[in-house]
């Protein structure tokens, strides 16, 4: 018995037709018979009653085509899953992620992957930073995403920026410069300014830091908040600007604005680390970031 008698039975089973099913199969019709026939001394059974006029399945036929069909599928699934894990189209990924970013850009991403991976089974788990880099560097996980900072990272971690944002001035609704199409970091340099206390946020305090420095001044703090909600809520109290990426607007009152800060239209960027042997369904993911990326309008 094999693989092909079996196929054969299930046709023939079928059709009820030797003429029919050995059309199909494209063989001669005394090749089916004789098939059939050392199918049915393998088994020890008879399968079909022939005469003349037609063919049908035995009790016995019945029970072993129902069988044998569920056989097939179970093959034939088998055969595929080994397929789609050697083209790397099947399988888990593990995602940690980092950043109110995410936030707005994952749901997206992952919806898109899954239109083309329905296979490939996403894990996504919400971590800090330190922990972040420790599960990746671990294996826990394969793909950490998270806003670009200094990473320092095993040279077996590579990294891929995910997409860009553009810096915003935040601003209540009434300031003056709330319906310019552009603002630059020396406009607003004396105006007062909330800042990001780094005890609560190391990598947002030193984002809007660096910006600053990079035109050669300090902001005029005069409020360190504890979190990026915090600060558009003390800028909604009118206690001074901030600096937020352009997505936090998904987050902002009607009553302030975002108006784009010059010279700094793709300077936020949200990272995807990993270590491309991990795992091969990565290289999946990287591919559809990479369709996302060119897409994406913030």
């Amino acid at each position: 018995m094999n693989l092909f008698q079996l196929e054969y039975f299930i046709v023939l089973a079928e059709t009820l037709s030797y003429t029919k099913a050995s059309q199909q199969l494209h063989i001669t019709q005394p090749t089916l018979s004789k098939l059939i026939i050392n199918l049915e001394h393998s088994i020890g059974s008879q399968l079909f009653m022939r005469n003349k006029r037609d063919v049908k399945l035995t009790p016995t036929g019945k029970v072993f085509y129902d069988e044998i069909k569920k056989t097939l599928h179970s093959y034939d699934s088998a055969v595929k899953k080994v397929k789609d894990l050697e083209n790397g189209t099947t399988g888990v990924i593990s995602i940690g992620l980092l950043g109110t970013a995410l936030v707005h850009h994952f749901p997206k991403l992952i919806k898109r992957f899954h239109e083309l991976y329905p296979t490939i089974k996403v894990n996504p788990m919400d971590y800090t930073y330190d922990h972040i880099m420790e599960t990746l560097a671990s294996g826990q996980i394969d793909v950490a995403i998270l806003p670009d900072i200094e990473i320092d990272c095993p040279p077996y971690i590579l990294k891929k920026t995910v997409f860009t944002d553009q810096m915003c001035v935040v601003m209540p609704q009434n300031h003056k410069f709330s319906e310019l199409k552009s603002v630059s970091l020396t406009m607003i340099k004396d105006e007062p300014f909330i800042h990001m206390d780094s005890k609560f946020s190391r990598i947002d305090h030193n984002l809007i830091d660096n910006i600053y420095s990079s035109e050669g001044f300090s902001p005029n703090t005069v409020y360190e908040a504890n979190s990026l909600l915090n600060m558009m809520l003390m800028v909604d109290c009118q206690i001074g600007l901030t600096l937020l990426a352009s997505h936090m607007k998904q987050f902002a009152n009607d009553t302030v604005r975002f108006v784009p800060l010059a010279g700094f239209e793709d300077y936020f960027k949200v990272t995807c680390l990993y270590n491309r042997e991990s795992n091969d369904c990565i290289e999946k993911l990287l591919e559809v970031a990479d369709e996302y990326s060119k897409s994406c309008i913030v």
